[in-house]
């Protein structure tokens, strides 16, 4: 449930605020992959990059998100910063959180980031966001779980969900970034039923049965 995933406690915090503020990755990629809102702020006007990137480290709970790794390439730093608060900011940004979100101070979650080096690498890879893989001319939104790898744009996603990665080639259990209904997770492994989604177009076939 949409509502229960995005309910506020006392602080103005979701669920997905509190795993990010606990450093909890494995809670934090099962939150996003049901749809939790990644852009939800919290009493202070903060979402969940201003907190990510205050902590020091996070914990893996046995999580091996390949995607982490490859942030550390993408800012260049060594994989041992893999669960370093800017390589989750990094991760959470990959799932549509805004790093440019002012907070209540207007901070916004790069002016948080002390080192200058660091911060001009992340943001050459803000300015950097891959085009969809299949028509190479839009932006692409669309994450795979549970990899987290954002490889097409919302026209050429396919209203079935692939059965692998375009990108890693690991088998899918969902997706998120796009508008329509949620879905469970019995219904997301079926085809959408005609007219449940205005923003969905046929894609081709061989996307479809990845």
């Amino acid at each position: 449930d949409s509502t229960q995933l995005d309910i506020k406690n006392r602080k103005q915090m979701t669920p997905l605020l509190e795993a990010v503020s606990g450093g909890h990755i494995g809670m934090i990629r099962q939150l996003i992959a049901r749809g939790a809102d990644v852009n939800a702020v919290d009493g202070s006007g903060s979402n969940c990059l201003h907190l990510a990137v205050e902590k020091e480290v996070f914990h893996s709970e046995g999580e091996t998100l390949s995607i982490l790794d490859e942030c550390c390439i993408e800012l260049k730093l060594n994989k041992e910063n893999r669960l370093s608060g800017v390589i989750v900011a990094s991760y959470l940004a990959h799932q549509g959180a805004s790093f440019y979100h002012m907070n209540n101070k207007n901070e916004t979650p790069l002016d948080l980031i002390k080192n200058r080096n660091l911060k001009e690498n992340l943001r050459t890879f803000l300015l950097s966001r891959l085009p969809c893989l299949f028509c190479e001319d839009k932006e692409a939104t669309i994450t795979f779980h549970p990899c987290g790898h954002c490889v097409l744009c919302l026209e050429c996603c396919p209203k079935r969900l692939p059965r692998r990665c375009l990108k890693c080639r690991q088998p899918v259990s969902g997706r998120s970034g796009f508008e329509g209904p949620k879905l469970s997770d019995k219904e997301v492994q079926t085809a959408a039923e005609p007219g449940d989604s205005k923003v969905w177009r046929e894609s081709p076939k061989d996307i479809t049965e990845c």
